[in-house]
Parts: C-alpha cells; structure tokens; sequence
C-alpha cells in the first residue's frame, strides 16, 4: 500500500559545491569526506533511482514504484501527459562555487539531434545567499547572435547575461535555451524536467582545428533563446488561507512551485491526478495520512503518491515552510484557484516569467 515517502538523497560531488547544505539542512548519514554539491531528493535516471527509506517499502527504488503502482503513483494526469518516465528531478544545489556558463536544449533540438533525454527546463528558488551575491540568466537587451558568437569565443559570455544581485525566496524560471550563470555563494532548490542535457558556453579547446571550433560554437547558438524583454526573474503570488500562507512561486507546462508557511494544520488532497513533492526548507512539521505520521526537518523531502487522498500537515513546536512541486494542469492548479482569489490576471501571467515562452499567456488570452 502506497503512504507518504521518503528517499535516500544521491548525490553529486562536483567543484561548484562545497559543504554548505549539511550545514544549514538535517540531513543524516551523508559521507564527511568530501563536498556535496547537489543532493538529488527524488529522482529516477537509469541506474540511479531514488531509494525508499520508510515504511514497508523501504529498499524500493522509484522507478520499481512506478512499475508496481503506475497511475496510482504518478496520478492520472501525469502519466496523459508525460508518461511513465519520471517527469521531474528535484535537488538542493550548492553553488558555492563557480558554476559555469551554460544553457539547455529545448524538447524538440533534443529529439533532433537524437540525445537520450528530453529537453531541460529548470528553475531556482533561492534558500541561503552569502552578502553581495548575484546570478546572471537570461540575455541583457541588445543581444544578437553573432554578439553571443563572439562571446563564446572570447570568453566573455556572461556578460550578455542579465545579472541579479539575490536573496532568499527569490525565484527563476530558466527554460530551456536561458542562458545562466553563478559567481559562487547560493544554495537554491532546483526542480527540472528529469533529463540531463547541456550545451557549455564557454570557449572551444584553442587547440581544434578552428573549423571544428567555430562548428561548436555554432551548434551552442542553436539551443540559445534570444528575447528583448526577456526576464526570468519571478514575481511571486501569495494567498492568506487562515492563519497559513500559500505563495505560487512559478508555473510551466513541465512543474509549479508553491510554499507553504505553516501556523496550523494544513490538508493536501491527493485525488488521483498528480503525485506532489514537499520538501521541508524551516521549523518541523509532520505528514499525517490516516495512521501514518511521517516527521520532516529542514532538507528532508517527501513524495505523496496521487491516490492517497487527504494528507494533513501539521507544525511542529512553531511555523514551518515547506516548498510543494507538481506536474500542473495550469488553468486547474494555478490559474482558477488564483482567479477565484480576485488575483489580476497580469499577476497570474507573471508566474510563467516575461518572455513568449510563457504557457500562461495563451491560457489567460
């Protein structure tokens, strides 16, 4: 019988992290020898699928759940429009380092030049800063191909990428194609389509014959998206419900993002169509379906399978926030409930970023 779940994080030691997430999250039993960069809180790649940890299916990996369970797992909606693949890689990401220029296929440039993986949307929900920190995504005005060309030869891409100094809560919606970059001294959770795509910005080896060079670069421009106006900074919508708040952080087609901070118990129904991830980020709060009681600290993340019906969380000794993903169905999950709210329809569009690649606009016209 399927219940709230919990999984073992994998993880990535790579030279942008640090150890800065076992710092500030409770997480447990990770390795003291070595940085962590990303802890991959659910996710199903192959080889690497998340492992549960609780309850009588403890040892199950995600993707055995969804082979035993399928729709009742993943919800009916979901599997009409994804499938059965795992649609969503969710992580804490430490970039206490330099994370380097790069960008992302769109679906459709994947599927042409035949990789594995689906295209790569992503987005970023600011946790922890460090004092002047900035990112740099999306292209400043002015920027034309032959400039980004250039850029990427030289080496000085990131300076056609819009640059913001951040704080915590604040919220980016990359889609593939976004430029993006980081100096170092963020920690963000990251929700992206479950693929594993990538295009460098950064210049070719000087050392390729110079046609092999410049063909490079040119494949890199290819999966760039150029816009003037473009913006991928998001303006948050929050609703008072009692004495909690709901804030939509982002919506695309591929995910949503909502937090929740919590002063009582609030009730999560799971009815059939989506599977939904929360991930704890302050205070304490437990999970309650039926007689499960499942307790959630800072950095602990759970998945709750679409079939399971009402799920109540409750706060611990104090508020708590929490950050609650899903594949939406946009004018069900986010446009309706933020119109019923007397929510402009111009702050509803903001959700999806400024840019034409907005799948609000269409639905608000």
């Amino acid at each position: 019988m399927l219940y709230p779940l919990r999984f073992k994080e994998i993880l990535r030691n790579y030279s942008f992290g640090n150890r800065w997430i076992t710092e500030v999250y409770a997480k447990e039993g990770l390795p003291e020898d070595h940085r962590i960069a990303e802890t991959w809180e659910v996710c199903d790649r192959g080889p690497e699928s998340s492992i549960v940890t609780n309850g009588a299916l403890a040892g199950k990996t995600l993707h055995e759940l969804i082979a035993d369970y399928g729709v009742d797992f993943l919800g009916r909606d979901v599997v009409a429009r994804c499938g059965t693949r795992f649609p969503l890689l969710i992580k804490f990401l430490d970039a206490s380092n330099v994370l380097a220029e790069q960008a992302h296929h769109n679906d459709a440039l994947a599927a042409q030049r035949g990789l594995d993986d689906p295209g790569k949307t992503e987005a970023w929900y600011m946790l922890h800063v460090r004092d002047g920190a900035t990112i740099h995504c999306g292209n400043v005005a002015g920027a034309t191909e032959a400039a980004v060309h250039d850029a990427i030869m030289d080496g000085s891409i990131r300076e056609l990428m819009q640059e913001h100094a951040v704080q915590p809560d604040d919220a980016f919606l990359l889609y593939a194609g976004t430029m993006h970059y980081s100096a170092g001294g963020v920690l963000f959770y990251e929700i992206m389509q479950n693929s594993d795509v990538y295009i460098g910005l950064t210049p070719p080896d000087v050392t390729l014959p110079e046609a092999e060079r410049e063909a490079q670069v040119r494949a890199a421009i290819e999966g760039i998206h150029l816009e003037e106006g473009f913006d991928p900074k998001i303006s948050p919508v929050s609703l008072r419900e009692g004495l909690n708040t709901r804030t939509f952080a982002f919506a695309c087609t591929h995910f949503a993002l909502e937090r929740l901070d919590l002063n009582a118990p609030y009730t999560l129904t799971c009815d059939g169509e989506r599977f939904f991830v929360l991930s704890q980020i302050g205070g304490t709060s437990t999970v309650v379906w039926k007689g499960h009681r499942e307790t959630l600290r800072p950095g602990h993340t759970c998945l709750l399978p679409a079939a399971l019906g009402p799920v109540t969380i409750e706060p611990e000794s104090g508020p708590c926030a929490l950050l609650k993903s899903y594949v939406p169905d946009l004018l069900q999950n986010v446009i309706r409930p933020l119109q019923k709210a007397r929510v402009a329809d111009e702050a509803i569009l903001g959700l999806g970023g400024k840019t034409v690649l907005n799948p609000l606009k269409e639905l608000l016209a």
